[in-house]
């Protein structure tokens, strides 16, 4: 069966983006080559990308048309051919319809659609970043793995990952220290 992993990041005190979704204390670390390589690894387990509205929109309108520019880093150009070949289902109750290649609106209910995937032949299943989309599958218990990249900043205000969140209990799997400073961990979810 597919697992369903987390790739995200985040502040040592436990925010994802700080206040305005702002995220410049946070992509410094996120271009290490110790970070690329995290998510190099994670991109070749996945083929199916999980996002919420915010992400889809942000994704949508800068990753298609990095793999074409020739001021794109090579990291950039690999997200985005990645990207564009995944399949992609988005999460959203405001929007009707997405155009992204191989996009799709979530179906029905983040369980549902979640459950249906795991059944499906395939790759795992990677959420990147969308933090309400996050929490809401933690709180059903439908994530799998969870990789934090954990930037040595404290912005104190922001969108917390775990915030209302009943109790998670994980098994750590791997921690790997950046020189900057940042450490990625890799959890586990225990499930009952």
């Amino acid at each position: 069966m597919r697992n369903v992993v987390l790739w995200m990041g985040m502040s040592v005190d436990g925010f994802t983006s700080g206040p305005n979704e702002r995220l410049d204390w946070l992509v410094p670390h996120a271009v290490q080559p110790e970070a690329e390589a995290i998510h190099r690894r994670l991109r070749e387990r996945c083929d199916t990308v999980l996002v919420g509205r915010v992400n889809y929109e942000g994704f949508y309108g800068y990753w298609p048309k990095m793999k074409d520019d020739p001021k794109a880093s090579p990291m950039d150009v690999a997200i985005s051919r990645w990207l564009d070949d995944v399949s992609k289902v988005v999460f959203s109750r405001t929007l009707r319809e997405v155009k992204w290649k191989n996009a799709r609106l979530a179906r029905g209910s983040a369980a549902d659609e979640i459950a249906a995937l795991k059944k499906e032949p395939g790759k795992d299943i990677i959420i990147q970043n969308s933090t309400r989309l996050t929490q809401s599958l933690l709180a059903a218990g439908l994530v799998d793995e969870l990789n934090l990249m954990v930037a040595p900043a404290a912005i104190g205000s922001g969108r917390a990952l775990f915030a209302g969140l009943p109790q998670i209990d994980l098994r750590t799997d791997e921690l790997t220290r950046f020189d900057d400073g940042t450490f990625v961990v890799r959890y586990h979810v225990i499930k009952g």
